[in-house]
């Protein structure tokens, strides 16, 4: 017989199981407040800097920026921001902030060989090709561009991406266009990050196909390699597209004054390349009246073109320093075919300024227009080299845009061609963090992009250093 003084409760009455499962409730209750403890937001504050906000307001000295997660919680000047106690706080004074880089315009499986030279077949493999899209990732990151638009891969783009989004291996935020809708043209040129489609259905098809794997964008070549589509195919890829809340852009060449008209007819958003900046004003004009935008690549002309130097130097060291000697090797043969091959043009009449003035006619007309212009530099194209777009950036002042300008066109405006301008492209609340630090004002020089202190994307603080330590990439 039990203790008088005790209470005993049968194992399945009623009052045994309230008794278990209050017991239950508190201690689940206790580990959610242990696990809340622990999961405080991370707080950063950097102070100090003069801040380029990318909204095209003028540059505020001694800015506060204060970070919460991923996400940007405060700017305002020194003294008008109060810094959590705890928060970290990174000492910028004498430094300059401008928004993550963006690239409306990029190849990550293409090192910046282009038709200047290959690599070995075995580069064409899966394994290999996805070292390089790793590689290219990790330069970009470093070189502060924390968004890239990739338009044009295959599909292999898509699984890197998830290694990147998870955090595996450092790199951009990528937005993906996987393979490029061509219209099938027998014994045309065929490449695998095409994808042909054969009427208006077919197109729709494809379309969906892409979407299924992933891309976030639709792009279509309108060019001369093979027959233009009929409007009602192409206007059926822009519906599809739309319909799945996918934008459609053209890759178009120069001259391609039918392509571009096609476009605008059709209704795409934009148009990749130069060939509508020489279309003339009254195609600029449509362009604006139709909200499409245009994804520049004019200061890769200055790249490709108008620099001069020892070929080798066309090679950065932070590529050097990531890619393995066959691409390193691939691309210094690369930079003296283009030299030749600029020379040989010159040869044939080429005049550089009189190239340099329309270049500056151009933009000036399109701007004038009110055409939407956003930075691309075809990265990965001839002697466009990932991690050194701050070189095109630079090439855009050289071909009539102010630093301001520029800056604008590869934060603000190429969030905006992305659709992602609630959530990139400027230093406001509630957008995330990303940004870069700079050791000297880009105003004053835009090469000064490439001196980068270092690289915030989405609340974590990269060294370029770190990102591209001497002799190995983390990849292989």
């Amino acid at each position: 017989m039990p203790d008088r003084s005790t209470v005993f409760i049968p194992m399945r009455s009623p009052a045994y199981l309230l008794c278990v499962a209050t017991l239950f409730c508190w201690v689940l209750n206790a580990i959610t407040v242990s696990a809340r403890a622990d999961e405080r937001p991370q707080t950063i504050a950097i102070e100090g800097a003069t801040l380029i906000d990318g909204t095209g307001s003028p540059a505020v000295p001694c800015a506060v920026i204060l970070i919460e997660n991923d996400r940007i919680r405060a700017v305002g000047k020194c003294g008008s921001v109060p810094v959590p106690k705890g928060a970290h706080v990174v000492d910028a004074a004498g430094k300059f902030v401008l928004p993550g880089l963006i690239d409306c315009h990029c190849h990550l499986e293409d090192v910046g060989l282009g038709d200047l030279g290959e690599l070995p077949e075995e580069w064409a493999r899966p394994d290999k090709l996805r070292e390089l899209i790793l590689d290219d990732a990790r330069l970009d990151l470093a070189g502060g561009f924390t968004t890239i638009r990739d338009v044009g891969s295959t599909p292999l783009v898509f699984e890197v991406r998830k290694e990147i989004d998870s955090g595996k291996f450092p790199g951009p935020r990528v937005l993906a266009a996987g393979q490029q809708l061509v219209k099938k043209s027998p014994g045309a040129y065929m490449h695998p990050s095409f994808l042909e489609y054969d009427g208006a259905d077919d197109a729709r098809k494809q379309v969906r196909y892409l979407v299924s794997l992933g891309a976030d964008l639709i792009k279509v070549r309108l060019t001369s390699m093979r027959p233009l589509p009929s409007l009602e195919e192409l206007r059926a890829i822009v519906d599809e597209a739309h319909k799945l809340g996918r934008r459609v852009t053209a890759h178009t060449d120069v001259p391609a004054n039918e392509a571009v008209q096609l476009a605008i007819d059709a209704g795409l958003d934009g148009i990749e390349h130069n060939a509508p900046l020489l279309a003339g004003e009254a195609v600029l004009q449509q362009m604006a009246a139709k909200h499409m935008y245009i994804g520049t690549g004019i200061g890769v002309i200055y790249i490709q073109r108008f620099s001069s130097g020892d070929p080798a130097s066309m090679v950065d060291n932070p590529a050097r320093r990531v890619f393995p000697p066959v691409v390193v090797s691939a691309l210094e043969k690369a930079a003296i075919a283009l030299q030749q091959q600029t020379a040989e043009i010159k040869k044939e009449g080429w005049d550089a300024e009189k190239a340099r003035a329309r270049g500056i006619s151009s933009m000036q007309q399109a701007r004038r227009a009110g055409v939407l212009l956003g930075f691309g530099t075809d990265c990965g194209a001839e002697l466009v080299i990932h991690g050194q777009q701050y070189k095109a950036m630079y090439g855009e002042t050289q071909l009539g845009s102010s630093p301001m300008e520029t800056i604008l066109m590869a934060t603000r405006d190429a969030a905006k061609i992305l659709g992602r301008e609630k959530e990139l492209g400027t230093i406001e609340s509630g957008k995330f963090a990303d940004m870069l630090i700079l050791d000297a004002d880009p105003l004053a020089d835009l090469r000064n992009v490439g001196r980068i202190h270092a690289v915030m994307k989405g609340g974590k603080l990269y060294n370029p250093d770190e990102l591209i330590p001497t002799g190995k990439t983390g990849t292989r």
